[in-house]
């Protein structure tokens, strides 16, 4: 499991980085493993890490572009990306590749832009 929670990390970090660059992008949440569903499916032993991190730039927020090249970049590494329409101020995309997933948000109203990813299941 720490095999893939230190590349599901390695490539948030490295996505955030190429979004915003001149920025440190910063590790909010680092959970894992934990076990998602032990008392609702009998899954039991099963585990997953989720990981956050964020980046912006608040002297000149673009949420649109940002998720953009958030989505142009996790390509680039080999992830398939759907970027979703606009809705209300919230642009965000979904990523894919080999059970790894993650969701990128960035609204109107905040200079941040969030990479947030989970590992496969593991039993």
């Amino acid at each position: 499991m720490s095999e893939q929670r230190e590349f599901l990390r390695n490539e948030l970090l490295a996505v955030a980085a190429a979004v915003v660059p001149g920025q440190r992008p910063v590790v909010t949440r680092d959970s894992g493993p934990v076990n998602p569903g032990v008392l609702f499916d009998g899954r039991g032993t099963a585990t997953v890490c989720r990981i956050s991190v964020e980046t912006g730039n608040p002297s000149a927020p673009d949420p649109e572009a940002e998720v953009a090249a958030a989505a142009e970049a996790l390509r680039a590494r080999g992830w398939t990306v759907e970027i979703a329409a606009p809705e209300e101020g919230h642009f965000r995309a979904a990523a894919v590749r080999n059970g790894y997933e993650v969701a990128v948000h960035a609204w109107e109203s905040d200079w941040r832009i969030t990479f947030t990813g989970e590992t496969p299941l593991v039993s």
